[in-house]
């Protein structure tokens, strides 16, 4: 079963574990005050320009010699592995580049023509980069809604503390689904129903009873499927990890296919470990294949293929995985006071 256990990186004998990774979020805070609070960042190499702004690698630069290995160097993994700072720095500035159509910005989600209520992404809107869409402030993954150039622009929720969020989703999946089995196993020894409350890190998910045959009944769960899958991405809780909120993101909100082997072999059952330390658990957990399954697929037909290489997977996972919380205020008598008032009326 699944262990809830923070994996590895897979980038080689020097990878770093994921609980030391979280300290990293200090590291992405000073990128952003060493490079500038900008939105939106252009290339330099498509469109130089005498004050310097923009990007200073290409696109073809940024990816480098691709995923490669831990001893390859100019290779995704070598870079995570060896330089992370570096890799938070690259991440960041491939949510702040602005794509081009040469290399495969659009069309919309079956170009805007299905069933909008079996495949919501076909009423999504194109944006020509990550922060067309999380903007505010000005050089983060925030909210969207109010950005310069587009007044009707979406509202979308800030990314602070996204990999924060992952790893506690995780974390409870292993604690929720370790209740199950100890009620399964107890059912099963006694001979007689055991049931369980559903209880982590403060949570209530309810309460699930355990028959001695090895069945479930799950109709008392609350907040969660009744596979016990914390799936803290997308509004509708749909997601899993952030390496598919990314590959989403990109096909529905920019048009741009990415192309990734680990959900690609996730969702064919197997288990993989991200670059970033996360445990895609396919074989017990329900994964979405990417939108491409190769380099030379082009599953938008718009003639470009390969938009999306694994590489840049890579470094938008790191990033967001070490993507900074949400800063607080100073925390006086009034804001506790404020706290306890909006937990003892329910507003929690």
């Amino acid at each position: 079963m699944f262990s809830g256990k923070r994996a590895k990186a897979a980038c080689g004998a020097r990878g770093l574990g994921r609980t030391v990774r979280g300290a990293l979020a200090a590291a992405a805070v000073f990128v952003v005050a060493a490079t500038g609070a900008r939105a939106q960042l252009t290339d330099q190499v498509l469109a130089p320009n005498a004050a310097h702004f923009g990007i200073k690698k290409s696109f073809a630069q940024e990816i480098g010699a691709g995923r490669g290995d831990a001893d390859t160097v100019d290779t995704s993994l070598f870079v995570i592995a060896r330089d992370p700072f570096r890799a938070i720095r690259r991440g960041r500035q491939l949510f702040q580049r602005k794509f081009t159509r040469v290399q495969g910005l659009g069309p919309r989600t079956n170009d805007g023509v299905g069933d909008i209520g079996l495949n919501p992404a076909i009423g999504a809107g194109i944006s020509d980069s990550c922060a067309g869409c999380h903007s505010r402030p000005y050089g983060s993954a925030g909210v969207g809604g109010n950005v310069i150039t587009r007044t009707t622009s979406r509202d979308a929720p800030h990314l602070f503390g996204l990999g924060l969020k992952e790893m506690l989703g995780d974390e409870i999946t292993h604690d929720l689904r370790k209740l199950r089995d100890d009620a399964l196993a107890k059912a099963q020894r006694s001979g007689h129903d055991v049931g369980a409350k559903l209880l982590s890190k403060g949570i209530d998910y309810g309460t699930i009873l355990a028959h001695p045959d090895g069945s479930l009944d799950t109709s008392n769960v609350k907040g969660v499927d009744a596979d016990l899958r914390v799936r803290p991405f997308f509004a509708h809780g749909g997601t899993i990890s952030i390496r598919e909120f990314v590959i989403g993101g990109l096909n529905n909100e920019m048009g741009m296919q990415a192309v990734d082997p680990d959900t690609l072999a996730a969702s064919k059952g197997s288990d993989v470990v991200t670059p970033s330390g996360m445990l895609l658990s396919g074989s017990i957990d329900r994964f979405d294949p990417p939108h491409v399954t190769s380099a030379t697929d082009d599953a938008d037909g718009d003639g470009v293929v390969n938009e999306v290489p694994t590489a840049i997977v890579d470094y938008y996972e790191f990033y967001l995985l070490n993507y900074f919380k949400p800063g607080r205020g100073e925390i006086t008598t009034a804001v506790t006071a404020g706290a306890r008032l909006f937990n003892r009326i329910g507003c929690a």
